[in-house]
């Protein structure tokens, strides 16, 4: 459970990184990439960051593994707008959410026929 704090800071990570991650969907081929959701932990130690990716030319995890790749640029970009003592670690991930409806939704139009 996050605490009101953990949740307003994940808000703000996520506003920093909003810009420069879909900025990024269109240096690597024209695709959408997003950030679903920010999770960040009690003690401000790590932020899970989960992107949807859409429509690119390179597969949704080599985008995984750029972004882990090149971690420190955004952790050092929420350091510059961020105003807290503890800079968390970032750490990305795949948000495979819409992915999961589509199967359920598959799942009930087969038992429906």
């Amino acid at each position: 459970m996050q605490t009101f704090r953990t949740e307003r800071v994940a808000k703000e990570i996520r506003k920093i990184l909003a810009n420069s991650i879909s900025l990024l969907g269109t240096e690597i081929g024209g695709g959408l990439i997003s950030i679903t959701s920010v999770v960040v932990s009690r003690d401000f130690s790590v932020a899970k960051i989960y992107i949807s990716v859409f429509g690119t030319k390179v597969t949704p995890l080599e985008v995984i593994e750029y972004l882990n790749e090149n971690k420190s640029f955004y952790r050092s970009e929420i350091a510059v707008k961020l105003k807290i003592r503890n800079i968390p670690d970032v750490k990305f991930f795949l948000d495979d959410t819409l992915d999961e409806i589509e199967n359920i939704q598959n799942l009930i139009n087969k038992t429906k026929s």
